[in-house]
């Protein structure tokens, strides 16, 4: 996969799977190692899961105080160290955007990350404490 692809989208606070990234996944027949990762917005997702794909540039990235990335997005490549697999990197919107204001709408984005990933990520900023680690329960 030459570069990153929506799989979830992310509209009017409605989640919803893109065409192009089923399509897409339906590709590939090897097995998958997938990395995700989730953090609040702004904080550098896409920038670390390019690097982990050993990329500069790959998952979009923003360079403004706005959230960049909507939806998720997956890019698969060869993975480095198993030969007879592949490496799915997906990188999701990032958590308490205020333009958002839906926070059901980020709770399921985070479970959704979760659910598919071998691997999960929570990026932050900053120790992780006691805040942190309520926002990632679910009432």
């Amino acid at each position: 996969m030459g570069s990153p692809v929506c799989i979830i989208e992310n509209s009017d606070g409605k989640l919803k799977p893109c065409e192009e990234g089923m399509k897409a996944l339906e590709q590939f027949h090897l097995p998958l190692t997938v990395v995700a990762i989730a953090g609040r917005h702004r904080t550098g997702k896409s920038y670390l899961m390019n690097r982990l794909c050993n990329q500069r540039k790959g998952f979009s990235l923003g360079s403004t105080v706005q959230s960049h990335t909507k939806g998720i997005w997956m890019w698969v490549i060869p993975h480095p160290k198993q030969p007879n697999c592949c490496l799915m990197a997906v990188d999701m919107e990032g958590l308490e955007d205020t333009e958002k204001g839906d926070e059901n709408n980020d709770k399921w984005l985070f479970a959704l990350a979760v659910l598919m990933s071998s691997l999960f990520v929570y990026n932050s900023m900053n120790k992780i404490d006691q805040h942190a680690l309520s926002d990632l329960q679910y009432p």
